[in-house]
C-alpha cells in the first residue's frame, strides 16, 4: 500500500486540498475585465450578425450570462470554486474557420478566452 502512495501521492502529500487564500482585490480586478471584454463581445456579436438565428442568439445570451456572473462574483466576495466554473464555462465563439465577415470578432474572442484562463491561475500572493 506505501508503494502505491509514493507512486501516486495522497491527498496528504502532494498539497492539492490545501485552501487557497484569494487576493480578492486582485481577482475582482480580473472579474472586471472579463465582465467588460464579454459585454463587448457580445455587443460586437448582436452587431456582426442577426439574432434571428437561434443558435447565435443562444451564444450571444450565453455570453451575456457570464458577464453578469462575473459581474455577481466581482461584487460579492469570489470563490476558487466559483472562478473556476466560470472559467470553465466559457468557450470560444468560433473553434474552426472564422466565417467571411465575422473576423472581427476573433481579437474580442481571444481577450475573452485569455481573461478566462487567468481566472483558474493560482496568483502568486495567493501560495
Amino acid at each position: 500500500m506505501n508503494f502505491l502512495r509514493k507512486l501516486f501521492g495522497s491527498r496528504d502529500d502532494d498539497g492539492a486540498d490545501l485552501p487557497i487564500n484569494l487576493d480578492v482585490p486582485a481577482r475582482q480586478e480580473q472579474l472586471a475585465r472579463l465582465e467588460l471584454a464579454l459585454d463587448a463581445l457580445a455587443s460586437a456579436m448582436r452587431e456582426a450578425q442577426s439574432v434571428d438565428n437561434p443558435g447565435w442568439r443562444a451564444r450571444v445570451n450565453e455570453y451575456s450570462r457570464l458577464a453578469g456572473e462575473a459581474m455577481v462574483q466581482r461584487r460579492g466576495t469570489p470563490t476558487r470554486e466559483g472562478l473556476l466554473d466560470l472559467a470553465f464555462e466559457i468557450r470560444p465563439v468560433f473553434v474552426g474557420p472564422v466565417p467571411a465577415g465575422l473576423e472581427d470578432l476573433v481579437p474580442l474572442q481571444d481577450k475573452v478566452m485569455a481573461l478566462s484562463a487567468e481566472l483558474s491561475d493560482v496568483l502568486p500572493g495567493e501560495r
